[in-house]
């Protein structure tokens, strides 16, 4: 695996900059080379620290706890930010207070080591985004400030030792802010996802584009984003065909979290919630007994005297017409779907339905209510309240069976 190897690499670098410091120190004395040589020695326990880590989540605990094990990554990114900033601060403070050292050996040894150090923060680098570890790769920048800020500390003491001390705390400047810079884009991803909030705010924009091409798919409510270490938890609320049943939306759902699985980089999860899409307007028809707002519901559909069709917006209005299929003896139910279809008709109220009326009224989306005797006037003011039952299947079965 690539990522073994470059981790290997980055620990062998890393040894050799901390055996360069060391036997600098015996060399030379300069303490500083013995407090870069700790520095080393504390970053490399991090890094350890990160791989136990990243061992915990990739075991069989990621499954049961996974949103809250990912969260570990950006807890140790984020202590990894502040220990680059107190780094910098003690860096420039004990810098100024101290008196510049003019030694050039000191200089050459600390620039000498400066290179496996670069090298090593390259090879974390390189593992974390193989494994899409963010902890690794802020470890890795985490390395490179060490990069700066030892090339910072050689160039100074070796200007300093030509030119006098200005440099060398000009370089202790130049050092502290590309620490501060490295704490600051360490910090702010882990603080973004530990809060919950968008760290990428397209990616929110992309899915949501994905999710409407969906077929089925009558509208994306809402999308949530959940960032948790390398890895983005998605909840989804969509809105489908209130006709759809639970066989017809779930190989939906499945498609939808396919296309943003293979679309997008990083999803851990994906859940969809499904909810009915709201109208805000209904055409109406109900078979009547005759011609008015108080006439009864006839008892029959196909077959009916009348028709009332009741148009439901901002206001309610009804049209009555004779039904030009009750004297057809055998399968009206035909006939009367093309007309529902022709006329617009949404929803249909009625005491019974046959097999392949339903059947037609259900591939054609429009919706079968069932309702007990009453007046028209009394039947829709249930359907506007939500008292009325929808139908899941016929009631009776149709004559040609």
């Amino acid at each position: 695996m690539k990522a073994i190897k470059f981790i290997t690499y980055s620990f062998l670098m890393i040894s050799i900059a901390f055996i360069i410091r060391l036997v600098g120190y015996f060399i030379t004395g300069n303490l500083a080379l013995a407090l870069e040589s700790a520095h080393i020695v504390i970053d490399f326990i991090i890094t350890i620290f990160i791989l136990v880590t990243l061992r915990v989540i990739s075991s069989e605990f990621s499954v049961r706890f996974s949103y809250g094990l990912f969260k570990l990554e950006d807890l140790i990114s984020l202590s990894l930010a502040i220990l680059v900033a107190f780094t910098g601060i003690e860096f420039l403070i004990s810098g100024f207070l101290s008196r510049p050292s003019m030694a050039l050996d000191s200089s050459l040894i600390q620039g000498l080591s400066v290179i496996p150090i670069a090298l090593a923060a390259h090879y974390k680098l390189l593992a974390g985004k193989e494994i899409n570890s963010p902890s690794l790769e802020s470890d890795g920048r985490h390395t490179y400030t060490d990069f700066y800020e030892g090339l910072g500390v050689s160039a100074g003491l070796f200007l300093s030792y030509y030119f006098g001390p200005g440099f060398y705390y000009l370089s202790l400047i130049i050092a502290f802010l590309a620490l501060m810079f490295t704490s600051y884009s360490i910090g702010r991803d882990s603080i973004l996802s530990l809060l919950d909030l968008p760290k990428e705010k397209g990616v929110k924009n992309e899915i949501e584009k994905i999710v409407s091409s969906v077929d089925k798919v009558r509208k994306v409510k809402e999308v949530r984003l959940r960032w948790a270490g390398p890895v983005i938890f998605v909840e989804l609320v969509v809105e489908m065909d209130p006709l759809l049943t639970i066989d017809d939306a779930h190989p939906v759902t499945e498609e939808i979290e396919k296309r943003v699985r293979e679309s997008v980089n990083g999803i851990y999860h994906v859940t969809v919630h499904v909810e009915p899409v709201k109208r805000k307007s209904f055409r109406v028809i109900i078979p009547s007994e005759g011609r008015e707002e108080g006439s009864m519901m006839d008892q029959r559909l196909a077959k009916a005297n009348y028709f009332a069709i009741v148009n439901i917006d901002e206001k309610i209005s009804y049209e009555f017409i004779e039904n030009p299929f009750r004297e057809k003896d055998e399968l009206a139910g035909l006939d009367f779907k093309d007309f529902l279809v022709q006329n617009g008709i949404s929803d249909i109220i009625c005491s019974n339905v046959g097999e392949i009326t339903f059947g037609l009224m259900l591939s054609y989306g429009i919706y079968c209510w069932h309702s007990d005797p009453g007046t028209i006037s009394e039947i829709i003011k249930k359907f506007i309240n939500g008292e009325l039952k929808k139908l899941q299947q016929p009631t009776k079965r149709s004559k040609a069976k």
